[in-house]
């Protein structure tokens, strides 16, 4: 009889079962499954000897106490494995849970970085296009800068009493703009002029047309360096200014520049030379001017 047999599960009895029900399982079993009554079943021979053998082992007092032996270290042997069956199953369960949360965080953690980093680029190509615009805005200023000529961002002033040096006329007219140059000639009988040059056209027309001056600017006379206001002065008051000379005669010529604008040319020979920038200049003036120049120029080959 095959070992792994439970002899009370193939008379079909409890373990319990006293004597007397062994012998009516044991006579039920046996006429059921007799060889003569199974003649088609090639395994009845097999089952009829083992329900024997199992009557026969439990009808003795000494064979069916170790049997019972057996059988209950057995089934405490099946019942620990079957808890670690299930242990191993809750454990397997816990690490796959664990392995789908570890993934879906990596999956969070990739999302992240893949936003961030979006983030990133979107902020940098924004910042190289903010640089871009002040680089652009920055080459325009200094493009319009170098378009107006120095005598119209110049200008003459003249006082008499005290006496004023490059320092203390840089601090009295730096309220207007940042200035490039100053120049002070020398004085005469008494009175000092100087020659005041912006770096740029706004600033000049800032302290040529302010109504309320300061006690220290309203002690100065103030002159344009040019004679009288510059053109380019009308960009910055954005009205046509008095004195604006009327158009060009139709006899001057024009002709393409390199930069693809329309440039005039106008008949010399109608030219008054009084009216040029800077011919009413003193020779103090014209000095000083020539002067600032030279000295502007060789600090630009030392650089």
């Amino acid at each position: 009889m095959d070992s792994e047999i439970d002899v009370y599960e193939l008379l079909g009895v409890s373990v319990e079962a006293s004597d007397k029900e062994l012998t009516k399982a044991y006579r039920v079993k046996a006429l059921q499954h007799h060889p003569d009554k199974n003649r088609n079943n090639p395994n009845a021979a097999k089952l009829f000897h083992d329900i024997k053998a199992a009557y026969d082992m439990l009808s003795d007092p000494q064979l069916r106490s170790d049997y019972d032996d057996k059988r209950r270290a057995s089934l405490a042997k099946r019942q620990r494995l079957d808890a670690l069956s299930s242990q191993r199953k809750r454990m397997k369960s816990q690490l796959e849970k664990d392995e789908r949360d570890a993934r879906h965080s990596r999956d969070q953690e990739r999302a992240r970085t893949h936003d961030e980093a979006a983030r990133f680029r979107d902020e940098t190509r924004r910042d190289e296009a903010r640089r871009d615009k002040q680089m652009r805005e920055h080459v325009q200023r200094e493009e319009v800068m170098e378009e107006v000529d120095e005598m119209d961002r110049s200008v003459r002033v003249r006082w008499s009493g005290a006496t004023h040096d490059r320092e203390s006329l840089a601090r009295v007219f730096a309220v207007f703009g940042e200035l490039e140059e100053v120049a002070v000639a020398p004085s005469h009988s008494g009175r000092q002029s100087a020659l005041l040059v912006y770096k740029s056209v706004a600033a000049a027309h800032a302290l040529m047309n302010t109504r309320a001056p300061g006690a220290e600017v309203a002690a100065f006379e103030r002159f344009w360096a040019a004679g009288a206001e510059p053109r380019s002065v009308h960009g910055v008051s954005g009205t046509k200014m008095p004195g604006d000379g009327p158009r060009l005669p139709a006899n001057e010529a024009t002709r393409d520049s390199e930069q693809g604008r329309r440039v005039r040319i106008p008949n010399i020979s109608a030219i008054d030379v009084r009216s040029l920038p800077g011919a009413n200049m003193s020779f103090s003036d014209f000095e000083s001017l020539t002067l600032m120049r030279m000295r502007l120029y060789q600090d630009s080959l030392a650089k």
